[in-house]
This record gives structure tokens, C-alpha cells and sequence, in this order.
């Protein structure tokens, strides 16, 4: 955090229908997070907003002065009572602890763990390594390039509601709010559940959604289950580039874009894609 930045201290609304600035959002209820009772994680609209990404980007707009992130809700196999109305969340985290978090040596550590042995030669392993060899390449570079006010509303409207269908959950959202600084802080924040069973804290994917906000900013835009969507408003324009934030992304998640595994089928999604996906097993 920049310093002399304080820290955004927004306040869930009340159940029911809510008004921000010029939205107005149909009746929602709070989300009780992992302590039960009154520990509100989120609040969230009761059923799909009409519009939900234009509501979406109008309530991001927001977000300077109401300190609440918006999300999109989905859930496991589009059912978004899992996790967002039963509760289904995990001890949160203080995001501010992802500062600790050297990303290049946390996705250095996954990569080395990901790559085959020095004596595995198997052609598969090869081809999904694409350009690379076991050696890191290290973090891409940081994208300048923004989507155009067409490309990034044709995200919204069209290529966002077509994963979400083809995942099983409705075209449009129900919509979420978050008291949290940033929308990469979201997940610690409620305590989103897909890495504990095996035990990992939030805190390192907090510090890579982080980065990659800065670096190519990239926002938690559609949370489920076990799905996360980022909107993404400098995507890579280069192979080499996309490539670099392959290598990022394949150690990150169990899958990435459309179920890919390996650098190449990744790259190519990512490569001037809008919209990144991953899913944890």
C-alpha cells in the first residue's frame, strides 16, 4: 500500500434493497462468514441482476468512496447457494499480510514443483513446457496497453456471460459487496474456501492477484466455489509476454483458461483474452 494511503473502512448495507450513488441494487441479504452470527463477510443481492456486468463496472466506479468491491456470485456447478448462502468459508486472513509475499519466489517455488525431473524427457512434458526449459523465466512484464471501451464492454456483455453459461451458472450475476481495499484482497477478506483443503493460506494468491492488478490490471470480478474470473484491462498483445504469464498462471491453479494445462494452450487464451480463469480441484 502506498504509504500515507489509509485503509478503506467500508460498511456492508443492510439487508434489502440498496442504493449506491446511481445504482440501485434489488433486495440482498448478508453473508455470514466462517465465525457464524454476525460475522457479515458480504452482502448479496438475492437473485441475478439484470445487467450484472454493466452493474458490476458502474459499482467499481464507485469503489473510492464506498470502500465496498463489487463482486459477481457464482458457486459449485452454478449453484451460487454453495458458497454464498450456507456459508461455506474458512477462516479469513488480514490481506495486508500479503505484503510479506515475494511473488517471484512463491510462483519461482510452484514452477520448480510443477516441471518435470532433470530425467524425465517425456515429449509431453516438452511440449507443455512450450518455449521454456525447467529454468523460471521469471514474472512478465507489466502491459501498458489498455482494451478499448468497446473491447472492454463486449467483455462484460458477451464473453464473461458466455463462460459463466458454459459453466453452469446463469448469464447474469447476482451481485456481492466487499468491504476490502482492492478487489485482490477479496478472497482473504472472506475467507474463500478452494485452497484449504489442502491446507495453503490466501495470503501468497492474494500477493499474485495483487501483482497481476498492478501489472496488467487484472480484477477479481467472478468468484464461485471453486472459480475465479478476473476482468482484465491490459491483457497481454504479445506471444512472448503471454507465454511469460502462462508460466505464471499454470502453477497457480489446477486449471487455467478453458481447462488448459501447459504453457502453450494457455498463452494462446491469454493473448489479448479479457478474461482469465482458474479452477481448483
Amino acid at each position: 500500500m502506498p504509504e500515507g494511503m489509509k485503509m478503506v473502512t467500508g460498511r456492508l448495507p443492510d439487508e434489502g434493497p440498496v442504493r449506491i450513488g446511481p445504482v440501485t441494487l434489488p433486495p440482498g441479504m448478508l453473508v455470514t462468514g466462517w465465525h457464524g452470527g454476525d460475522h457479515h463477510v458480504a452482502w448479496a443481492t438475492v437473485d441475478p441482476v439484470p445487467g450484472s456486468g454493466q452493474v458490476w463496472a458502474a459499482l467499481a466506479e464507485l469503489h473510492p468512496q464506498t470502500g465496498l468491491v463489487p463482486i459477481q456470485l457464482d458457486g459449485l456447478s452454478g449453484d451460487t447457494r454453495r458458497p454464498w448462502d450456507n456459508g461455506e468459508f474458512v477462516p479469513p486472513e488480514d490481506p495486508r499480510d500479503a505484503d510479506s509475499v515475494d511473488v517471484g519466489a512463491f510462483l519461482k517455488s510452484g514452477w520448480r514443483c510443477w516441471v518435470p525431473p532433470p530425467d524425465e524427457d517425456d515429449p509431453e512434458w516438452i511440449e507443455a513446457l512450450g518455449p521454456f526449459t525447467r529454468e523460471w523465466p521469471g514474472l512478465a512484464s507489466p502491459e501498458r496497453t489498455p482494451l478499448t471501451p468497446a473491447e472492454r464492454q463486449h467483455a462484460l456483455d458477451v464473453v464473461l456471460p458466455r463462460i459463466r453459461v458454459a459453466h453452469g451458472a446463469t448469464a447474469e450475476a447476482r451481485i456481492g459487496l466487499v468491504a476490502a481495499d482492492r478487489p485482490a484482497d477479496v478472497l482473504a477478506v472472506i475467507g474463500w474456501e478452494p485452497l484449504y483443503p489442502r491446507g495453503e493460506s490466501l495470503l501468497p494468491l492474494t500477493a499474485v492477484l495483487r501483482s497481476w492488478e498492478d501489472r496488467f490490471g487484472a480484477r477479481v470480478i467472478d468468484v464461485g466455489f471453486a472459480d475465479l474470473r478476473l476482468l482484465v484491462e491490459r491483457p497481454p498483445h504479445t506471444l512472448e509476454a503471454a507465454q511469460r504469464l502462462a508460466a505464471e498462471q499454470v502453477v497457480l491453479a489446477d486449471d487455467c483458461i478453458d481447462g488448459a494445462r501447459d504453457i502453450p494452450n494457455i498463452a494462446a487464451r491469454l493473448l489479448n483474452g479479457p478474461v482469465w480463469t482458474f479452477w481448483w480441484d
